[in-house]
């Protein structure tokens, strides 16, 4: 009998186990990526913005490769952000201007079908002036 509510007990734990869930959640979503799917790898770099450090690996991992992509200049700011901030990777300021400077050109070649704002060029202009600066890159 005891055995039994043992078990029973160990089944309640796991049902409510909610971060376990999300684990599991998460690593079908990579497998899904790995194997092709858009919609998982959005959703798993997405996981920057919505989760805490536990996941900025995984985010940083699938954001980089959909930055990679050419695409979306909305991610490759986001690469840009976690590069600058060591989110996910090692602080990397030559590669957060890289990725500062490719989202920018992205936006500029969309035009009005650039998903990112005037606020958010004129952000990562600045953002690509003080790296420069800072990197010695300066073009003045």
């Amino acid at each position: 009998m005891a055995w039994e509510w043992a078990s029973f007990w160990e089944r309640v734990k796991r049902f409510f186990d909610f971060a376990a869930r999300r684990r599991e959640l998460y690593r079908q979503w990579d497998r899904e990526a790995d194997n092709g799917d858009e919609e998982a790898r959005y959703k798993l770099l997405m996981l920057y913005q919505d989760e805490g450090e536990e996941y900025y690996p995984l985010a940083f991992k699938w954001t980089v490769a959909v930055a990679n992509a050419g695409a979306d200049c909305g991610v490759m700011l986001q690469a840009a952000e976690m590069y600058a901030a060591g989110h996910g990777v090692p602080p990397d300021d030559e590669k957060a201007l890289l990725w500062f400077e490719r989202a920018l050109s992205l936006h500029i070649l969309q035009g009005k079908q650039s998903p990112l704002s005037v606020e958010a060029a004129n952000y990562i202009q600045e953002r690509i002036q003080e790296l420069r600066a800072k990197l010695g890159k300066d073009m003045r």
